[in-house]
């Protein structure tokens, strides 16, 4: 079976917390995301042998416990990417999958076949402003996006919750870009809308560092990114609705937020 296929990092301990992975990431993704830094993932293909993949999870498993398939958006590989799944459990390496939240449907395969340990869900906006998301995702700045935002935030809150559902571990996260999806009201109305979406207060939620330099649309790219200190303050501001949060910066990596009072 064929993969369009980007590239890997054979030894990450990055992208997912806690754990030593390999991650892929792989081509093609519904949205446009005018911050995005993998944007050459979007337009091209490159059809390889999941054959190859396999072998360099094999070449990492001494190394690593994990593997993270990413991308772009992976779930619109869905049978490559079961493959891939199979292959890493049968290897005894824990699968996790970076997703937009687009594809419900698919996850809950995944779900039902035992194939994934963790989903990593992008809340890109409040999940209750059609006009943001569609911002966030592309809309407004490219034509080749064919997705309505308020599909859009209806697909991504139905796939958070499907994972709550099947007791599956979870993190979303929202890349923070200064003057675009980043202010405190940003942040304040996205944790709000988790809170409402799923009921809890306790759901993982990250904050993270986003790097502009290389995004898709060229006139965010002078846009200095915020710094851990600034992050923080946006996790108080969340914290009106949400408990479990952390903030993953270049300067300390992944951090929990202690709010409890010194």
């Amino acid at each position: 079976m064929n993969v369009n296929y980007g590239s890997s990092v054979p030894i990450s301990t990055v992208d997912w917390h806690g754990k030593v992975s390999i991650v892929f990431f792989l081509r093609g993704c519904p949205y446009r995301c005018p911050y995005c830094q993998n944007h050459e993932l979007l337009f091209e293909s490159n059809m390889v042998d999941a054959s190859v993949l396999e072998a360099e999870m094999k070449k990492s498993r001494p190394f690593v416990s994990s593997v993270v398939l990413s991308g772009g958006e992976p779930l619109m590989q869905k049978d490559a990417v079961k493959q891939l799944a199979r292959f890493a459990k049968k290897i005894d390496l824990l699968v996790g999958i970076h997703t937009n939240g687009y594809y419900p449907h698919v996850m809950a395969e995944f779900m039902e076949e035992g194939l994934v340990d963790k989903f990593f869900i992008d809340v890109k906006a409040p999940l209750d402003d059609a006009e943001s998301y569609a911002k966030a995702i592309g809309c407004k700045d490219y034509t080749d996006i064919h997705i309505e935002s308020q599909v859009a935030m209806e697909k991504v809150a139905e796939s958070i919750n499907l994972v709550l559902e099947k007791g599956v571990a979870l993190e979303l996260r929202t890349t923070i870009i200064r003057n675009f999806m980043g202010s405190s009201d940003d942040v304040l109305n996205i944790a709000r809308s988790i809170n409402q979406v799923t009921g809890k207060r306790d759901v993982g939620y990250v904050l993270q560092q986003g790097f502009a330099d290389k995004a898709m649309l060229e006139s965010l790219r002078d846009i200095k990114p915020l710094s851990r200190d600034e992050l923080l303050e946006l996790a108080y501001v969340a914290h009106e609705f949400l408990d479990n949060i952390y903030v993953r910066s270049k300067e300390k990596g992944n951090e929990k937020v202690n709010f409890e009072p010194v």
